[in-house]
């Protein structure tokens, strides 16, 4: 992969702040002029934005606004009630969110492992909120359809978690992963307990065949040496968007974050390429084009049903 020159300049420095929404306080990270493109970004099971910040950062240099919550129950967020833990939940709160941030426009949606499912049931959910999807080694193929997690355990399937990283890999990274894991299996271990049941259970594929559907763009990315979550029935989804393999085990954004904002702005680019084409705009970008310029004046509006419906129970 080429690294692009927004991919190598560091990013704003990220902001933190605490957000009510419906009585639940959200800890938010945020980075970029406040007024360009937005991205929502949701991070991986046990982990908060705050490991992620090296690379989402990066895409503020090509006219982006991150908005990075810490999902309910992991980094400070208020977690649902644990009879109520389910990805609806999940997306519900995020979806609230985003109404209390008041965004006038559909964003961009980019979700990493357990933040996958979350973003492809927010899209199912709220579909007027989500302007394009970006999964990245998500959950939701469910286990036991085409080994979608390698193990039907939790605690099995943690443990192999904690030791996914290479030997290099968690000399990097390990400090920053442990910062966000350890306070969260203090303060929630039942959240982060039922989380990964949720992950080993998420069937999602049904759901994101509606989004592509709708018109929808969506990427999906793989690691080639992913140990924890494989393809399974996600695989058979097939969009106007190749899926894309890179070189990388399970938390390979963590470890190579310019690779992963380099890979990030692409496709973003490529949906707001697809956004100009559907509206028969030209799609040829000139050398130097910043993703500010890419994107249509005129965001696309709500124009797609409020909800999708969700696949019958098999």
């Amino acid at each position: 992969m080429t690294r692009s020159a927004s991919s190598r300049t560091r990013g704003a420095t990220p902001t933190w702040r605490d957000l009510e929404v419906d009585g639940s306080t959200v800890r938010l990270m945020e980075a970029g002029d406040p007024d360009a493109d937005p991205l929502l970004f949701l991070h991986g099971w046990g982990l908060s934005p705050r490991c992620y910040a090296d690379g989402i950062t990066r895409l503020t240099a090509a006219g982006v606004r991150v908005i990075a919550p810490c999902l309910p129950g992991f980094g400070g967020s208020d977690g649902p009630a644990l009879r109520g833990i389910d990805l609806p939940a999940y997306a519900q709160r995020i979806g609230r969110l985003l109404d209390v941030l008041e965004l006038e426009h559909p964003v961009f949606v980019a979700g990493h492992s357990f933040g996958g499912g979350v973003a492809l049931q927010l899209a199912t959910d709220r579909p007027e909120r989500v302007r394009s999807l970006t999964l990245l080694n998500s959950v939701g193929g469910a286990p036991g359809q085409g080994r979608a997690l390698t193990d039907t355990s939790w605690l099995r399937w943690a443990t192999r978690a904690a030791g996914e990283l290479s030997p290099g890999d968690l000399v990097r990274s390990a400090p920053g992963m442990l910062r966000a894991f350890v306070p969260n299996v203090l303060r929630k271990p039942l959240t982060l307990a039922l989380t990964a049941r949720v992950a080993l259970t998420a069937s999602l594929a049904d759901q994101a065949e509606s989004l592509v559907a709708a018109g929808v763009p969506v990427l999906m990315v793989w690691g080639d040496d992913d140990r924890i979550v494989a393809q399974g029935t996600l695989a058979k989804v097939v969009g106007s968007l190749p899926t894309e393999v890179v070189h990388g085990r399970h938390g390979w954004l963590l470890t190579q974050p310019e690779e992963f904002s380099a890979l990030l702005r692409n496709a973003l680019v490529v949906h707001a390429m697809l956004e100009r084409r559907q509206r028969g705009q030209a799609v040829v970008l000139p050398v130097g084009t910043s993703l500010a310029d890419v994107i249509p004046v005129e965001r696309r509006s709500v124009a797609r049903p409020t909800s999708l419906p969700r696949p019958e129970a098999s």
